[in-house]
């Protein structure tokens, strides 16, 4: 997956084979999500990829974790960039059981390194409050389990939301591909055509024609599309249908059981036979346009 050749395998004899399954924040239906716990079961369930997110510690850790704030996972009030990691964030567990501590990025590294997962790849969800130093920590880290950084090219993606980003991916780890990430086609279309792969909410390429159409003239440009986040069997099947090339979702095992004993002539009429007019889709478009440079804007 270097930029040069991103590209995930097409072949679809079979649902499995075409549509990759990655496990969001790892196994999360049933573990403490972003947990080492959870990779490991994402692993185990036969995922083909785990997908987490990272925020940076006033210690200068990088943490796995999806919010800036610790309260929804350990209970415990506070923003991670206000907190160390050591001697404080490190003795938090996970509110879920069975009370998982807060993983470092590095351990997911390493976790990825094993011998028995060196088929597994993974999405780097950076997020928006993050500073930009965060691409030269990640750089850093790598660094200290090889020097070449094309050694990982296959192994992790770059997930930015906002563009102001991808200057920073290019200097630090230009080896690896990067995605955008959104909720906006338009954004997608405007402002990250440099980039190697598209990651989009299921709703933005399903509420309208457009979303087949942007998967057409990404796969033209050799660009993958991902979906997330998807935990309904008749989803699965629209993401398939549509020819997505990976699906995010919270139960890996139940999307990789089904589509191990499914092939695709089960998928043949997608469940969308109608679609919201274009003046509605319009609207949405530009609201959730809005909506997004808004937050762009504070963070």
């Amino acid at each position: 997956m270097s930029r040069a050749s991103f590209s995930l395998s097409k072949n679809r004899k079979r649902g499995k084979d075409g549509l990759s399954i990655v496990g969001h924040r790892g196994a999360s239906a049933s573990c403490p999500e972003n947990s080492i716990m959870a990779f490991k079961r994402a692993i185990a369930d036969g995922a083909d990829a785990i997908e987490f997110d990272i925020h940076k510690t006033l210690d200068d850790e990088i943490v796995v974790l999806h919010d800036p704030s610790l309260e929804r996972i350990t209970g415990s009030k506070g923003r991670v960039m206000d907190r160390n990691f050591h001697g404080d964030i490190e003795h938090l567990r996970s509110k879920k059981d069975p009370n998982c501590p807060i993983a470092l990025f590095k351990e997911v590294v390493d976790l990825m390194l094993m011998e028995e997962n060196a088929h597994i790849w993974a999405v780097i969800d950076i997020k928006l409050l993050n500073s930009s130093s965060i691409f030269a920590d990640i750089e850093k880290i790598l660094r200290t389990r090889s020097n070449d950084l094309k050694f990982f090219s296959t192994r992790f993606i770059l997930g930015i939301w906002h563009p102001k980003y991808l200057p920073f991916a290019k200097t630090y780890l230009p080896e690896l591909p990067v995605a955008y990430i959104g909720v906006s086609l338009t954004i997608a279309r405007d402002h990250f055509s440099s980039v190697d792969a598209y990651n989009l909410l299921y709703s933005s390429l399903t509420w309208s024609k457009e979303g087949r159409a942007f998967i057409e003239q990404a796969h033209q440009a050799g660009k993958p599309v991902f979906v997330w986040t998807v935990n309904k069997l008749e989803d699965a099947k629209e993401c398939y249908n549509m020819r997505a090339d990976a699906l995010m979702t919270d139960k890996p095992r139940y999307m990789v059981d089904f589509f191990s004993t499914n092939n695709s002539e089960i998928f043949e009429v997608s469940k969308f036979s109608w679609w919201y007019p274009k003046w509605v889709v319009s609207i949405c478009r530009r609201v959730m346009t809005w909506a997004v440079h808004v937050l762009s804007r504070l963070c």
